[in-house]
């Protein structure tokens, strides 16, 4: 049977309408790419909807069906503006090389038989931005998929259709000031589309932008009549369940991850502070813009005599902090190290550096102490003296052997400044007593912790957190999404050295988790906090030992709360004889 022109477009037109309603159809029947069931219910709700909140667990690949979404609506729509933005350019080009380009649509790994023939026959071309770098997909059809930077560099493009890769880690001002003004409403050959926006993320803690709207996007999608609200949930369940991972690796991260990590990063679920607790997420969240870790250098690059590329400053004061555990193979006993510093000019703690070392034996402890000590350069050790602390102690007074490295380490003992000791003249004595080698170089800072020294500690962080005077590195996603595109490397450096420079990121993570799930408790004026039976604080009381130590250099250095010397010339003024004015 012949058609007309007319009557061949209206069989187009249906085709088209048919085929938006039901996407999953178009995918896999058409474009030929099986999915699983959550996928086809995910490619519905985002054409249903105006605005559509995705979250998902590790492992479910968002990613790659955002990518067959798009795919399928520059086929289906001609001329429609497509946007995918994110914290970075390279984040935001991300789907569009890994996904689009590689798995959907490259004539060696792509799995579309149909978007591979388009692609060879020039109906789909892959160019780059000459100004910005950001990928871009045209279609024959008018249509373009493009990168955005979720900043300055991003404004201008007009856009259909919005998706925000990694939402929680955009700045929700960038978001309402950069992308989404870009949006208009679709428009062709009478055929009207409302914008769309899409936000992809997993979750992450309840202080970030995204759970607020999480939660409008659930309210609104049950009670506004006048904006389409969806949202998607998957965890690592969903995965299991739909065969993209398998019960054993359920089993294995359940076993390998600490509980916290495996309820956010596997089960999905949004993390909030105990009710009790002293912290909130946002207070460390604001301080959290420390770009750059302080990283130790290698015994390779120390025995070949490797410069560290640390930038060691004469205006600040660095220092180390350690809460000192030896048993091995329980989670919630570790022996953390916090390098940091004290910066004159600013007034400001900075933590550059957190490891966390779980069974290490005592002597290989106190040689991993005064390694990391001179490597960063510091001028005091804090170290929690009590229990365990004494024979780390006692140890630290003898010279040190590391035949690693072929170094021999001086003898340490108590600092004598008054000014700059934390706890009683007492403990204080009792540890200079109990040093075995004189003239053994002056660096120790003993904490005895007491109830009131403990109450204090934390009460000064609480203070810190709150005047923003302590910093923190930046959250290890974000490090991992800026460095990608900041280091040219990055792509080719191996799975183990990503991790060992992610680690410290990492660490801040997980003590900023310790924090906010400590539970308070107030008795006689003072403060005590308790973890629960599972968990840990020992990434906790490095840090307070770490702040309340920087606030004694602040009192030393910057003599806070000390009365400056009067220049009696300054105050001339008061006297009738004065000629000055």
């Amino acid at each position: 049977m012949s058609y007309n022109k007319a009557e061949q477009d209206y069989k187009y037109a249906e085709w088209q309408i048919f085929y938006l309603n039901n996407l999953d159809i178009f995918v896999e029947e058409y474009l030929q790419i099986p999915l699983h069931y959550f996928q086809k219910q995910l490619l519905l709700d985002c054409w249903k909807n105006d605005i559509e909140d995705i979250i998902a667990s590790r492992g479910l690949s968002k990613s790659f069906c955002i990518g067959i979404l798009a795919n399928a609506l520059a086929l289906l729509l001609p001329t429609i503006q497509i946007g995918i933005s994110s914290l970075t350019i390279g984040q935001s080009n991300k789907i569009i090389n890994e996904k689009i380009d590689e798995i959907l649509t490259s004539e060696k790994r792509g799995i579309s038989p149909v978007l591979k023939q388009l692609r060879k026959d020039g109906y789909i071309q892959f160019i780059n931005d000459r100004t910005t770098e950001a990928k871009i997909v045209q279609y024959g059809n008018g249509s373009k998929i493009f990168a955005i930077n979720c900043g300055e560099g991003g404004r201008g493009s007009r856009t259909n259709i919005s998706i925000l890769d990694e939402a929680v880690l955009v700045k929700k001002k960038d978001y309402d000031a950069i992308v989404e003004p870009m949006l208009e409403p679709y428009n062709y050959n009478g055929f009207y589309l409302e914008p769309k926006q899409f936000f992809l993320t997993s979750a992450k803690t309840k202080d970030k932008w995204m759970w607020r709207h999480l939660v409008n996007c659930v309210n609104g999608h049950y009670k506004d009549k006048d904006v389409k609200y969806g949202f998607f949930s998957g965890d690592i369940f969903t995965a299991v369940a739909n065969k993209i991972q398998t019960k054993k690796q359920y089993l294995t991260r359940k076993q390998n991850t600490n509980e916290f990590e495996f309820n956010q990063e596997f089960l999905n679920l949004w993390q909030g502070e105990s009710e009790g607790s002293l912290f909130t997420y946002e207070q460390f969240h604001n301080v959290q813009d420390i770009e750059k870790a302080f990283y130790p250098r290698t015994i390779d690059e120390i025995i070949a005599k490797e410069e560290n590329k640390y930038n060691y400053l004469d205006t600040q004061i660095r220092y180390m902090s350690n809460d000192i555990a030896v048993s091995s193979g329980q989670e919630n006993d570790n022996s953390v190290c916090i390098l940091g510093n004290f910066d004159l000019d600013t007034e400001n703690k900075n933590v550059e550096y957190i490891t966390a070392i779980n069974g290490m034996n005592s002597v290989e402890q106190v040689k991993m102490i005064k390694r990391l000590f001179y490597e960063y350069k510091c001028q005091y050790y804090v170290m929690d003296s009590k229990g365990i602390g004494n024979v780390i102690f006692d140890m630290l007074t003898v010279p040190t052997e590391d035949t690693e490295l072929g170094i021999i380490y001086p003898a340490w003992t108590v600092c004598n400044d008054k000014k700059l000791q934390i706890s009683s003249d007492t403990v204080v004595n009792d540890k200079i007593n109990r040093t075995i080698t004189s003239n053994a170089e002056e660096v120790i800072i003993p904490i005895a912790g007491n109830a009131e020294i403990n109450s204090n500690m934390h009460l000064t962080l609480q203070t810190s957190l709150k005047n923003q005077e302590i910093h923190l590195l930046i959250d290890d996603d974000e490090f991992e999404y800026k460095d990608s595109v900041n280091n040219k490397k990055w792509g080719i450096l191996s799975s183990e050295k990503k991790a060992l420079l992610k680690l410290p990121y990492l660490e801040t993570r997980f003590m900023i988790n310790e924090s906010v799930t400590l539970n308070t408790e107030y008795k006689n004026g003072l403060v005590k906090v308790i973890e629960d039976r599972s968990a840990t604080k020992d990434r906790y009381m490095a840090l307070t030992m770490f702040n309340f130590f920087g606030e004694k250099l602040k009192n030393k250095y910057l003599q806070n709360g000390e009365p400056e010397e009067i220049d009696i010339n300054e105050w001339a003024w008061l006297s009738g004889n004065y000629k000055g004015f």
